[in-house]
């Protein structure tokens, strides 16, 4: 049970993140190709966020969130549990509302 709740947060930050990028094209006429775009720009997010966790513990620290730096930017908005360490599904979830906030004022 323990592991099962990190693995649904994953994967709804992952589901809330590919929706935020992959709108269809009944949502304003989105390119075919939006989804697939979506889906690279996640792969790369985690191959960043690997790279920048020095230590593969699966969270970055202050100090390895400055190899990404929009997340050292607004580290502490994505800490939201104030525990010094940011998680990959910490920072999905604050882009997908980021991405959010900007679908909202268009």
């Amino acid at each position: 049970m323990k592991r099962l709740i990190p693995a649904l947060l994953a994967a709804a930050a992952s589901a809330a993140f590919i929706g935020a990028y992959a709108n269809d094209a009944a949502d304003g006429g989105a390119s075919p190709d939006r989804a697939a775009r979506a889906e690279h720009m996640k792969a790369q997010f985690e191959k960043r966020f690997a790279e920048a966790d020095a230590d593969h513990d699966g969270k970055l620290s202050r100090e390895e969130a400055k190899k990404m730096p929009r997340v050292a930017k607004h580290f502490d908005e994505i800490d939201t549990g104030k525990t010094g360490y940011v998680t990959k599904e910490q920072v999905m979830a604050k882009m997908a509302e980021a991405a959010a906030e900007r679908r909202a004022r268009k």
